[in-house]
């Protein structure tokens, strides 16, 4: 029995050092993935060395994006650089510090006790962080007063289909941190969070095209939209629950403008499921010429490793088109949302989009401005998607002119 033993233990002990010898040599013969660090640029002909880390460092709807359709096909490079952060503008700071301890969540997940700020300076729980990135509160993406003027670009695949020329002017009600603070007169009245109006200035068949959309701060009241339809020469009010119809055949909905926009509400259960290093685009100071920044249906732009939290949203809403968000998340950079993926009731990923070439600019009323330079839609079921360019201005807005239909329609001629 012991000969019999020894006799086995010894053809394990063969066998094992085969299986390592065998290893590796098979190993030899594979390339190993490369790190991806500051000073590297990956393109189209060394992208195969960083596969399995750029799987890991970009969301799965940026990736597709970014290889299958940038690397792959030559439109793009990848510089990575030092990653950078902008300090926070003082008078955010002072409002959140001034609204510490002061906000709590509510039995349906409601917001109580907010005025201006980030809500919860130091997040305890995935629904608290929600709240502090939530686009209506934070200012990470977007200023109190915002206009811009882009352009529009649809694609299927690589192909170019149409453009169009729009202008965009939005206002914050609530949380303000110019003056009025920390809220419009308004939005004491009624109830009002924000005012947006866009205005499609080409091509010619949808010209002259307005939609006007207000918010309330309360869950269970619906947006007021209204839409100057130029074919029709009508005026119509639409109805608030037309959230995921994407717009004039685009691929961006309204719940996913900055991200984000759908409404926190009781169905909804939050959870942070990844914490790590990913790749964002880098902050600019000042905006790239255009015929450097476009390449294809693609931006140009460096790229930085930032440590982010990604954060789960699941909907729990079967009548809702999808079935849960997943949005990452750089807290030390002021709560800001880089991307986010949407995935359908089967489980499917459906949409994704997010920000590319992040701005710093100084404002002339509202400080430090940070706001995306390019933009992306995808449908990643159909391979059809759309990116904007922006070109911001940081002029005080007048709310006679830009959420009135009057004053819309002077802007339309």
């Amino acid at each position: 029995m012991t000969f019999l033993f020894f006799k086995k233990q010894r053809e394990r002990l063969i066998f094992i050092l085969f299986l390592a010898v065998f290893g590796l040599f098979f190993l030899k013969g594979i390339p190993m993935a490369e790190e991806i660090k500051p000073g590297i640029v990956i393109t189209r002909d060394n992208c195969g060395k960083y596969l399995s880390e750029l799987k890991r460092m970009l969301p799965p709807g940026m990736h597709d994006w970014c290889m299958e359709i940038g690397l792959k096909k030559g439109f793009i490079t990848m510089p990575i650089v030092e990653p950078h952060y902008f300090p926070e503008w003082p008078r955010l700071i002072k409002a959140t510090e001034n609204g510490r301890g002061k906000c709590k969540i509510g039995p349906n997940n409601d917001l109580l006790g907010w005025e201006s700020g980030y809500p919860f300076p130091d997040p305890q729980t995935a629904l608290e962080l929600a709240w502090d990135v939530y686009p209506e509160i934070s200012r990470a993406n977007s200023p109190d007063d915002l206009s811009l003027s882009n352009y529009w670009y649809y694609y299927s695949k690589d192909k170019q289909e149409k453009k169009l020329s729009m202008y965009l002017q939005r206002k914050k009600y609530m949380g303000r941190t110019i003056p009025p603070m920390p809220s419009m007169p308004e939005a004491k009245k009624t109830g009002v969070l924000s005012k947006e109006s866009i205005v499609i200035r080409e091509p010619f068949d949808v010209k002259g095209f307005i939609q006007m959309r207000i918010r309330y701060w309360k869950i269970d009241k619906l947006d007021d939209v209204y839409s100057y339809i130029p074919v029709m020469r009508r005026l119509r009010r639409l109805t608030g629950n037309d959230l995921c119809d994407p717009m004039l055949g685009s691929d961006s909905v309204f719940d996913d403008y900055e991200v984000w926009r759908q409404k926190l509400n009781p169905k909804m259960t939050f959870r942070i499921i990844d914490k790590g290093d990913f790749l964002v685009p880098s902050i600019y100071t000042e905006h790239p010429p255009r015929d450097s920044f476009i390449k294809g249906p693609c931006f140009q732009h460096n790229w930085e490793i930032k440590p982010l939290v990604v954060l789960e949203i699941k909907l729990n809403d079967p009548d809702y088109p999808y079935s849960k968000r997943v949005i990452y998340i750089d807290k030390k950079g002021g709560f800001k949302i880089y991307w986010g993926d949407q995935y359908d009731q089967k489980g499917r990923l459906w949409r994704a989009n997010g920000g590319a070439a992040l701005c710093e600019e100084v404002s002339r009323d509202q400080g430090p401005v940070r706001q995306f330079y390019g933009w992306i839609y995808l449908n990643c079921l159909t391979r059809h998607f759309s990116t904007m360019d922006f070109y911001p201005s940081w002029e005080i807005l007048d709310s006679a002119k830009a959420f009135t239909v009057k004053g819309l329609m002077k802007m339309a001629r």
